[in-house]
């Protein structure tokens, strides 16, 4: 099997060879090329170049071409701060009070913001790699955008105070996110890691996020023309709603940071393990930055023995982003340990 073949195999809970490997890895993409963050996040040509270097050292099977935040962010008037290795970041908010929901437009990927850097990579990373690795861009949902125009606590406050004002700018981000996923796709992606970050318990109840959440992150899924199931879910937090999100329909893997949730890998394996691939396993805040590659390995073969015992339905990952400045040669482990430990075939 080849990066990409494996990877449609794990998202669908079939066999292969052996577990995929997804390095999260997004503004490491700079320092595995040599260039700026600033530069990086801004072209797509470099982006490229930085991710296929990722690639070359790393040897991931997917990989995830993005810069921050902000790509989308900066289309709505979002200004960012950029600081030297490291990823960059919000820095002045658009929506400032209630009434700027109602004034957010929908955005043309191709135009708006810095959404074309990525189209660009990935197109770029799929003329020059072809088949050889599977490419997931993070795109993010859209009350996870809400809060990357508007402070979150605003953005909580407003699912209490001002709802009718919230539920138009979310229809505003739909449309918009739904369009750069259409062009992601059309420049060669796979899927995206579509971030529903904000679907945990210490951000939102269960049934606030059925209504500003789950209502839209169903509307962009069922609105994609490939409904293959090849996107993955991202979620951020202790307390995440996997049993909502395991019942997306057009989604077939869900990527949270089970070594710092309240949902362990072996929990998620037991509950979730027959409906929804799991894509985690590696703590990227602490083994995977701090500690060195014999850590690495360790970690990763207890985590395939938890998730990965039948040899199918997982993805050896990080759970989330991993800084830029972890080092390659963790990363490389991570490839290495799913080689050693993570045969398939059972």
């Amino acid at each position: 099997m080849n990066s990409r073949d494996r990877v449609y195999a794990a998202l669908t809970r079939g066999p292969v060879d052996r577990i995929p490997v997804c390095g999260m890895g997004w503004t490491i993409g700079a320092v595995a090329g040599g260039f700026s963050t600033k530069e990086y996040a801004q072209d797509g040509n470099i982006m490229a170049k930085g991710q296929i270097a990722f690639w070359k050292k790393t040897g991931v099977d997917i990989l995830n071409p993005t810069s921050d935040m902000g790509q989308l962010a900066e289309g709505w008037g979002v200004k960012m701060r950029y600081e030297a290795d490291l990823t960059p970041m919000l820095d002045e908010f658009a929506v400032k009070e209630p009434s700027d929901w109602e004034k957010l437009r929908v955005l043309d990927p191709l135009v708006d913001g810095r959404m074309h850097v990525t189209i660009e990579a990935v197109k770029k990373v799929r003329e020059h790699l072809g088949d050889k690795v599977a490419l997931m861009p993070y795109v993010p949902s859209p009350l996870t955008s809400a809060t990357h125009v508007c402070y979150m606590e605003q953005v909580m406050m407003d699912i209490l105070l001002n709802p009718d004002a919230l539920h138009i700018g979310l229809k505003t981000m739909t449309e918009t996110i739904i369009a750069y996923i259409e062009a992601i796709m059309d420049a060669g992606a796979d899927g995206v890691l579509y971030a529903t970050t904000r679907a945990s318990g210490e951000i939102t109840t269960e049934e606030q996020y059925r209504e500003f959440g789950e209502k839209y992150d169903r509307l962009v899924l069922s609105s994609l023309k490939r409904q293959d199931g090849t996107n993955i879910l991202h979620v951020c937090g202790v307390e995440p709603h996997f049993g909502i999100l395991a019942g997306y329909t057009n989604a077939n893997g869900i990527n949270w940071w089970d070594r710092g949730s309240n949902l362990s890998l072996e929990e998620a394996k037991k509950k979730f393990g027959d409906k929804i691939c799991l894509v985690g396993g590696i703590d990227q805040t602490t083994t995977l930055i701090l500690e060195g590659a014999e850590a690495v390995e360790q970690e990763a073969k207890e985590a395939i023995e938890k998730g990965f015992a039948d040899g199918r339905g997982m993805i050896l990952s990080p759970g989330c982003e991993i800084s830029p400045n972890t080092p390659l040669e963790n990363v490389k482990m991570m490839v290495k340990a799913a080689e050693l430990y993570g045969k398939g075939g059972r």
